[in-house]
């Protein structure tokens, strides 16, 4: 998956993070369903996070070594 995918999946589970969370608050909601799903979503979306944080900075060209004297 590449970077722009993940951000994309993130955003969409963001999104369905928040749908369900407006859901949960509505009267007579079956709220464990709801929290199942939501424990779900969580789930997927720190296992993105954390794929973003072991990723490697992009860099457009390489560093060169330093030249030792």
């Amino acid at each position: 998956m590449n970077d722009i995918d993940r951000q994309a999946r993130i955003h969409q589970l963001q999104n369905r993070r928040h749908a369900l969370l407006q859901r949960r608050e509505q009267r007579g909601a079956p709220v464990a369903s709801i929290d199942m799903e939501l424990n779900v979503v969580r789930s997927e979306l720190q296992a993105l996070y954390e794929v973003g944080r072991l990723q490697p900075p992009h860099r457009a060209a390489p560093t060169p070594p330093p030249q030792l004297a």
